[in-house]
């Protein structure tokens, strides 16, 4: 008896191959907004606590040195710097991220501590990230700063 012969496929079709590369495409374009959205929310987590920590770190040196350390902050510029008058020096500088800006409403380009680590003038500013408004509040009294999503 005479059998059929079957034709063999050693490869796939090209509908087939379409399908998987619209799956794997619609699966990317999904993927890729998600990575952007977490990476803007990370950049600004370790900017706001890079903040947290250089306030902190001025009013340590304050409180245990002498008074004459400030932080000074650029509207201009988008960025911050950690001075010492005493020795007339600039500690460090830092910048925010690419379109980040900074407007200060009440609060003093120049932030001061006295002894005891508390503000010399409190205030408020605003930091406008990409996609997130921040309202960063100085308040008086020891504590170092208050930063509000808005």
């Amino acid at each position: 008896m005479n059998k059929p012969q079957q034709k063999e496929h050693n490869g796939y079709t090209f509908t087939e191959m379409v399908i998987v590369l619209l799956c794997w495409s619609i699966l990317l374009s999904c993927f890729i907004p998600l990575q952007y959205r977490t990476y803007q929310n990370l950049e600004a987590t370790l900017t706001l606590q890079q903040l947290k920590e250089d306030l902190l770190l001025t009013q340590h040196l304050s409180m245990n040195e002498h008074v004459y350390y400030t932080v000074n902050f650029e509207q201009e510029s988008g960025g911050y710097f950690l001075y010492d008058t005493k020795e007339r020096k600039t500690i460090f500088h830092r910048k925010l991220p690419e379109k980040w800006v900074m407007r200060l409403t009440t609060l003093q380009p120049t932030v001061r501590f006295n002894q005891k680590g508390i503000i010399q003038k409190a205030g408020t500013m605003y930091l406008y990230a990409p996609h997130k408004t921040y309202k960063v509040v100085f308040p008086f009294g020891s504590s170092r700063l208050r930063i509000e999503e808005i």
